[in-house]
């Protein structure tokens, strides 16, 4: 991935203030190029928007696990191709912060599918 790439997705997190690691990795079987760590995760359409944010304790588990966002997107007959995992590694004080952080990302952007989880639970 190109320098390029990666700076226009990560503009998608740009209020956050800082930004510890993130990791940017396209859709696969295995789900090997997302971190096995704790942090705070997105999904990512193209150029155009996100689809879901989410915290997790083990973001590569979690989705191995499956995830209805994915479910979500196939559903919306989105390209898989254009579908990008971001990912942002956080430490232990980071952590502790997640769900607010979380919560605050979801008020800035509304990804579309974590709407859609919210109104069905």
């Amino acid at each position: 991935m190109t320098n390029g790439f990666i700076e226009t997705e990560a503009s998608c997190w740009r209020f956050l203030p800082r930004l510890p690691s993130l990791i940017v990795a396209p859709l696969t079987r295995d789900f090997q190029t997302v971190p096995a760590r704790t942090g705070i995760y997105g999904l990512r359409y193209a150029d155009q928007e996100l689809l879901y944010i989410g915290k997790a304790s083990d973001i590569r588990k979690r989705f191995r696990g499956g995830h209805k966002a994915l479910a979500w997107a196939f559903i919306d007959r989105l390209n898989p191709d254009a579908v990008r995992i971001i990912s942002i590694v956080l430490g232990f004080e980071a952590w502790r912060q997640a769900l607010e952080i979380e919560a605050r990302m979801i008020q800035i952007v509304r990804p579309r599918h974590n709407s859609r989880i919210r109104q069905l639970e």
